[in-house]
């Protein structure tokens, strides 16, 4: 039996670094507190954060993508947001080997849309990989006012396997795939590929991200089906608190952790 035995917090737990006392210093300093020893950089960090992240000796886990560029246009336009987010890998180069998670953009009906993903992807792919990293495309969200269709894990599972690459993996992110699919099947449709996840919870109807226990999702079979299908890394968890942008109280944070530890630990 595969194992989940860690916790790893994504720094969206907290919103923004910026404004008056928001630093991303105090944020990794509240999640040591509270017992985190390892986050997930969110979209929001950046180049001027790294030296905040080496003092704080605290664990980068993975590293949350900013790719989310056009994908129609201009040869020039499309490049830029591949240009983007290399520089942002590039910045954070000394955290590899560790996973990059890129959303999937190809939720569009237009066929010259998914061709047009598939060629950036590649770019990105070849970028990260050089660097150590591993790239994970993330399971996609269940948005009918804004997206025109829905790609489900079997699509997405199919596209990177495609690849035919060890460092070209996935991220299922349960509280987007669980509104439209059943959660055992997302793992197995992502058996063998999966080298991170995001948790939280949610009621079933929107990507609510709650903290893990405040919503509809089983977590427990949730995790035993990751572990059947191989996932062995920490529970990466991506949620936010009710009295969000709010500063979370190290009360708080220690009590979800240590919910969800009591159920990685359950037998």
């Amino acid at each position: 039996m595969q194992t989940i035995d860690q916790v790893s917090l994504s720094t969206s737990v907290f919103g923004s670094d910026e404004g008056e006392g928001r630093s991303l210093g105090l944020f990794l300093d509240l999640a040591q507190q509270a017992g985190y020893t390892m986050v997930e950089l969110s979209r929001r960090q950046k180049k001027g954060d790294i030296e905040m992240i080496r003092k704080s000796g605290i664990k980068v886990w993975s590293i949350h993508g900013v790719y989310g560029g056009p994908l129609s246009g201009s040869e020039a336009e499309l490049q830029k947001g591949i240009d983007a987010a290399c520089a942002r890998v590039e910045a954070l180069a000394e955290f590899a080997p560790c996973p990059v998670v890129e959303h999937y953009l190809d939720r569009y009906n237009d066929p010259a849309y998914g061709k047009t993903f598939r060629k950036q992807v590649e770019k990105l792919y070849e970028f990260y990989s050089k660097l150590g990293f591993v790239l994970c495309i993330e399971t996609a969200p269940y948005k009918p006012k804004i997206n025109e269709r829905y790609p489900d894990s079997a699509e997405i599972a199919a596209f990177v396997r495609s690849f035919q690459k060890d460092d070209l993996r996935m991220t299922i992110d349960i509280n987007h795939s669980n509104i439209h699919e059943d959660l055992t099947a997302v793992c197995d449709n992502c058996s063998g590929l999966i080298s991170n996840i995001h948790v939280s919870d949610n009621m079933g109807e929107w990507e609510d991200h709650m903290p893990p226990g405040t919503g509809v999702i089983d977590l427990k079979r949730t995790f035993a089906d990751l572990r059947r299908n191989g996932y062995t890394g920490p529970c990466n968890l991506e949620y936010r608190f009710s009295d969000f942008p709010a500063l979370p109280s190290v009360e708080n944070l220690r009590r979800v952790r240590e919910y969800v530890e009591n159920l990685l630990w359950e037998k």
